[in-house]
């Protein structure tokens, strides 16, 4: 990739490419007698300087109980926490009282399809598409099973793409829930899905979008696409591995039971 391919994709914005390649210090390791080139970003990205630092320092500085001491350090590391939770839920274009923290997309959408599973009966309906990765396929299939449900797969077309079309033809009035990625993991299909969304809430069925290469990879607004919930990994964001997050609308979060009991739901 040239310098003028990297900012034209950027948008124009000019930029040194070796100064950002110096952010990210497991790229100045050589492998034999030839420089490390990274081309698995798509799988999980390398972390830059900045991130590695900020860890660094919490583990160093900062590091106490979330939300479990009333004593200084343990204050100060629940503010870090929460101040967390509003700089992604900025980043999604949503507000950190809708935003729920997890380990990944893979929990993310495990945890909502458990908590879904009440609202899904023998007969419902839940539509997945054929670019789905496994992780935002098996836990739909397997709500599917469970609850007696029928599970359906939306086809691609020749060109490896989904569209709104497509979906609302595969739905029915029993149609409960629609998964599909934002951007396919295997051929970077990037879908209609505020489109797609349109259709859905018109038939009564929840939107759910699997977003671990949409957040990389595009600007994204929960509220522009009119999804109800989105799930994304931190590891794929230049963030540390077993971190990610899940979008749910304020009506969803208020309408699901608790996936996990604990401490944390005491007031």
């Amino acid at each position: 990739m040239t310098r003028e391919t990297i900012e034209r994709q950027a948008g124009g914005v000019a930029f040194d490419v070796e100064a950002v390649r110096r952010e990210f210090p497991i790229l100045g390791r050589r492998m034999g007698d030839r420089p490390l080139v990274y081309l698995d970003s798509a799988a999980t990205a390398q972390k830059p300087r900045a991130v590695l630092e900020a860890m660094d320092r919490f583990y160093r500085e900062g590091y106490a109980s979330v939300a479990r001491g009333v004593y200084r350090l343990s204050a100060e590391a629940t503010a870090a926490y929460e101040s967390a939770r509003e700089s992604v839920a900025r980043f999604l274009g949503a507000s950190a009282a809708e935003l729920v923290f997890a380990r990944g997309t893979t929990e993310a959408i495990n945890l909502l399809a458990a908590a879904l599973a009440p609202r899904v009966a023998a007969g419902d309906e839940i539509l997945v598409t054929r670019l789905d990765h496994h992780s935002n396929f098996v836990p739909w299939q397997r709500l599917a099973a469970e609850r007696g449900a029928a599970f359906r797969i939306v086809e691609c077309d020749e060109r490896g793409e989904v569209s709104a079309d497509a979906v609302e033809a595969a739905m029915t009035n029993r149609t409960r829930v629609v998964a599909l990625p934002h951007v396919s993991n295997a051929l970077g299909s990037v879908l209609p899905v505020a489109e797609i969304a349109e259709r859905v809430r018109g038939r009564g069925a929840l939107l759910v979008v699997d977003g671990a290469q949409g957040a990389p990879h595009l600007p994204v607004d929960v509220v522009a696409l009119g999804c109800d919930a989105y799930a994304f990994s931190g590891h794929k964001t230049y963030g540390p591995t077993g971190i990610g997050g899940l979008f749910l609308t304020a009506e969803l979060a208020r309408a699901l039971p608790p996936y996990q009991t604990g401490g944390g739901m005491i007031r």
